[in-house]
Parts: structure tokens; sequence; C-alpha cells
């Protein structure tokens, strides 16, 4: 269960891997099917496609790098975007990039290293290293750890950053409830890996970086992977930027006695080059690392990953079908600053890593677009950002309001307008195209509201009565509590907490969001209902504004590197007449907003 993945949750991964995540995000459109029936386009065409398309994101703000390998050969290796804004460093080929939960694979290969060498077997029950186990838990085995079907909850401390032991986070997780019988149900699961990590550790008497450098990444030629080991240059590692503020590093998080902290060691977190990822992409292809039959296990989908689609999740990968029939293995990661998305397309010969270091501008959407552009298919440019006077943008600038009294906040800036929603009526616009909600969405709304305004005090107790109990009151206190405190020291104090409204899924499921205000930044705390009404996640997370870029006098389109519904095309118009703005849906539906006088 993350929480406040962009600060202090877990390294899980983005989008399409998470169920959670998927719910919880604004409605996502469905991969485009493939256009191209054939292979990959020659080299010096995908260069200039990839090229194209990532010159125009990096005008709209996209940070981030992009590797394409064919057969192991690079064939695209350029970053974009700045790793320093502050100090006005470029990225570039050098730079390092945070892979999240990609992580995973490395530390599923370190222990394929350990079974090959005879230190253990996956069919190893944890009672080996964990003898105080009890009950179900002594049934655990390490495959279940690497398939996320051991039954753990996802997380065991308030927040990666936490500092807590080895011992402490260990027997956080041996003492809580199972959420599901060990090897019944795939739920996805950051605390398994750090178990797998404290294994690792057990087994070599070595701390997991020096460990991990020793089994896999030394190997393989990777000396610019780590947490901090390669003590890389400063100006290399990439800032990570949300809301136009520079977030810092990961690495800088780092630097601490006892880091990485449990949360995130062996799940999460470590930093690599392209470079190293090219190193990588040839280990997974040859017995540098791991022997065949090793490579063929840690690559083979083990269990269904539940909801949509085929996918089957490996150790450390998720496998499924491509639009075009082949076999995708692939895994991604990120805290919602940082995104990393490593797709191998092993049947076609190529290889796609994609990273990203600024929040609204994620990785996620564009490795799906570097894969239509590699074989050819059709994918809209993002668009050409048109010159706009200063006066322009600053009339658009401030807290409007509805007649009913409902917040809009505006913010020009780089040429572009920044669009927070404060209500329903502009959130539900912004998300869904309309501002309907059924009586099921508005019920269900008005309980989020409820809990995360108890949760914003420190009570716990409306979560623990929706959860059904199935969660203590104590721990869920702790967690409400944690990061009730965590964000008054990062954000100031809270100042309000208000309404945003539900959206329906498929399958009966609902997705509800409340909008909380502090003094420095605004963030946002996500339920999903099921479809009996019961509450089957919680997630927060910034509140990342709407990006309008201006098309014409008068008038901004908004930008979603998502695309899709809710359709990009919404556009905020102001009447220089009356003084007033709206935002209007294609559809023609709009909320016309005044803005009070100073």
């Amino acid at each position: 269960m993350p929480f406040d993945c962009a600060i202090i949750g877990a390294m899980a991964p983005v989008l399409p891997l998470v169920l959670a995540a998927a719910l919880a995000a604004a409605p996502a459109p469905p991969r485009p099917e493939t256009s191209a029936p054939h292979g990959p386009l020659p080299d010096a065409l995908i260069r200039a496609r990839v090229g194209t398309h990532l010159d125009r994101l990096a005008a709209l703000g996209y940070t981030g790098a992009v590797l394409v390998l064919r057969n192991g050969r690079p064939v695209v290796e350029r970053a974009w975007g700045y790793a320093d804004r502050d100090k006005g460093i470029r990225a570039d080929t050098r730079s390092t990039w945070n892979l999240g939960s990609v992580t995973k694979q490395f530390t599923a290969a370190a222990i394929l290293k350990l079974e090959e060498r005879g230190k253990l077997r996956t069919t190893d029950s944890i009672t080996r290293w964990f003898p105080e186990a009890q009950g179900a838990k002594r049934t655990i085995t390490i495959h279940q750890l690497l398939t996320h079907t051991a039954g753990f909850e996802s997380d065991y401390a308030p927040g990666d950053y936490v500092p807590n032991t080895r011992a402490e986070y260990m027997a956080r997780m041996l003492a809580a409830p199972l959420q599901s019988p060990p090897g019944t149900e795939h739920s996805y699961a950051n605390s398994g890996y750090s178990m797998l990590a404290a294994i690792i550790e057990m087994v070599t008497g070595k701390e997991y970086e020096a460990a991990l450098t020793d089994l896999v990444l030394a190997p393989a030629g990777m000396t610019e992977t780590g947490y901090l080991r390669p003590n890389w240059a400063p100006g290399r590692i990439t800032h990570g930027y949300q809301d136009g503020r520079d977030w810092g590093t990961i690495v800088d998080r780092l630097k601490v006695p006892g880091a990485p902290f449990w949360a995130l060691r062996g799940n999460g977190g470590l930093q690599t080059t392209l470079a190293d990822m090219t190193r990588w992409e040839r280990a997974l292809t040859s017995n540098t690392v791991l022997a065949a039959s090793s490579r063929r296990k840690f690559m083979t989908g083990h269990v269904s990953e539940g909801g949509q689609g085929d996918s089957r999740y490996a150790y450390g990968w998720a496998v499924h079908p491509s639009e075009r029939g082949t076999r995708v293995v692939e895994h991604n990661g990120g805290n919602g600053i940082y995104v990393a998305e490593f797709r191998r397309l092993v049947d076609e010969g190529i290889t796609i890593f994609v990273t990203s270091s600024v929040a609204e501008l994620t990785a996620t959407p564009v490795v799906d677009a570097v894969e239509e552009l590699v074989f050819g298919g059709a994918v809209e440019l993002p668009p050409a950002v048109a010159a706009v006077d200063g006066k322009e943008l600053a009339a658009f600038a401030g807290r409007w309001r509805t007649e009913g009294g409902e917040p809009l906040d505006v913010e020009a800036r780089d040429g572009r307008l920044l669009v927070r929603a404060g209500g329903p009526s502009s959130w539900l616009l912004l998300t869904l195209g309309d501002t309907a909600q059924s009586p099921r969405e508005s019920e269900l709304a008005a309980k989020a509201l409820a809990i995360w305004q108890a949760a914003s005090r420190g009570d716990a107790k409306p979560l623990f009565e929706a959860l059904g109990g199935r969660e203590p009151l104590d721990q869920l206190t702790e967690q409400v509590k944690g990061l009730a405190a965590d964000r008054a020291e990062r954000l100031g104090a809270l100042k309000e907490v208000s309404l945003l409204g539900s959206v329906r899924r498929n399958g009966g499921i609902v997705v509800s969001t409340v909008r909380l205000d502090f003094e420095r930044a605004v963030v946002s705390n996500v339920l999903v209902w099921g479809p009996d009404g019961t509450l089957s996640d919680r997630i927060a997370r910034p509140l990342a504004p709407a990006v309008f870029v201006p098309v014409g006098p008068g008038a901004f389109q908004r930008f979603d590197l998502r695309g899709g519904p809710p359709d990009p095309a919404v556009r905020l118009e102001r009447d220089g007449e009356t003084g007033r703005i709206a935002l209007v849906a294609p559809g023609g539906r709009r909320v016309v907003f005044t803005k009070p006088s100073p």
C-alpha cells in the first residue's frame, strides 16, 4: 500500500504493473493498437522519429533519457532536459537516473546467483533465516517473495527515508497479519523484496549493495549502478522536479547512516546510467551473470498479475504479449517523481529503456510512444508551443471561483498555465470531460472526504471501519500520523481538506480523490472502492496541475502526456470583456469562473 508515493511511499511500479496505482490514477487510456504490421524500422529512421518526438516533449518541460537497443547495440542513446535546472546542467548520456522498482530484478538476479552457488534454493522456506516466523508465514518460500505471492502488505514503514534497522523491519513484517494465505494471490509487495535483500545479507555476510555488486553488478560490468558506491559526481545525478520545484535527489537522501532503509532496500531506489543499462541487456542474453537455466527461470511468467490482460509475473519482471503477438519482458518503477521503464521485446531483438525526472511528464506514456515509433506506428506529435505575450499569461493567473464558490488556481509559468482544480465541477471536467456524478459516486466521495479529514487529525478509525477491520487500528493510526507528521515537516501546516470527486472505473470500481492544501504545497489522498462498496486500496500523492499550452489569442489547450480520455483538447478560454475564464470540454460542457477582486 503506497503512502505518499512522491515522498515517503514505496518505490512501486508505475502503470501498468500495479493495479492499485492504475485504478487510483486519472482514467488512463487503453494502449493503442499498433499500426505497424512489420518489424522495427531502420536505425536512422528510428533515431529521427524518436528525436523529433522527444524534442517536442523537451520543449514542454520533459527531462529524461531514451535508450533503444537492437540486439544489444544502441540505436538511440540520448537525454533531454536538465539534470539540475538551478545550475544550468543539462542531462546527457552520462547522467544517472533512478530505477525505482526496476531494482527488483537485480535483487532477484542476486538470489538466483546464490542458488547457482548452492547457497539457497527458491523453494526454501523463510524459516531458514527467520525461524521466529509463526503460523502460515512458516510456509512462505523465496519463490513466493519473488513473485509477490507471499501475502505480505506492500510496506511496513511510513516512508522510504524513515530510519529503521533490518531487525526492526523484519520483525514488523513477521508480526503483522498476512493479507492473503501464502501462494494464493499475487499482490505487489515491496516488503517481499526487502526480505529478499535481508536474506542476501544473511547468506553473504555483506550489506546489500556490496553483495549485489559482487554477485550481479561487477560481473555485468555495471560500475555506475548502485545506491552510493559508484560515488558519482554531483552534476551527473539528475534532480527530480515536482510542481516546478526542485525535489533534490534520492542519492542525497541516502547519505545518512543506515541508509538505504528497509522500506527501500532491495526493492527500489538504485541509480544507473544508459551505458550500464546497455551492459545489463547484454548480461541478460549471455552467461555473464546467470546461466541459461537461471535466466529462463528469471524471466518466465510464474503467476498471473490479475486484472485485465494476460500479464504474468516472473522474478522482478512482468511477462505478456505485445500488440504484435510477440513476447514482452518488462518492469517499471518510480516514486511519483522519478520514473523508469525497461521494456524488452525479446522476440524482436529490441530493448527500450526510458527515464524521466519531472512528476508531471513521466516516462510511462513515452515508452509506449517510443515502441510505436520504433515499429513504424502512427504517434501524434506533442503540440508545438506558440509564443504568447507575458501580459496575456498574467491575465489568467490567480485564484478564480465559480458562482458556487469552488476555487480554480491558475499559475503562469514558463509560457504555460498550470491549473489546479479546487472542487468537484472543475476536477470532474478535467478528469472526465463532464461534471455529473451518480448517487453512488457522490456517496463514496463524501465518505472519502470524512475519512481523510479524520486521518489528517491522526484519527484512523473511519479508515479502519472502511477497511472492514482488515488492518489493525494501531498500525493504521501509526501510518496516518506518520504521513501527517512528514507532510507537516515538509509542506507546512495543513490549511484545508476538500473534496474533488469520484470516478467510476470498469467492474464497478469507484476511485475517490480528496485535496489537501498545505502552506507550501497541494497533495491528494485517494481511496479505491470495490464493487460492493468496501475499501480496497488507498494512495497519497501530489496533486499535479493540469498543463495548458497557448494555442491562440485568449485560448490555451490542455496538454496531457498520457493522451486519450480525458481528451487533452480541453480548453481554458478568457473573455476579455467580462473578465471571466471558462474551462471548456470538447463536448461543449463548460465551467465558468470569476476572479475575485484583490
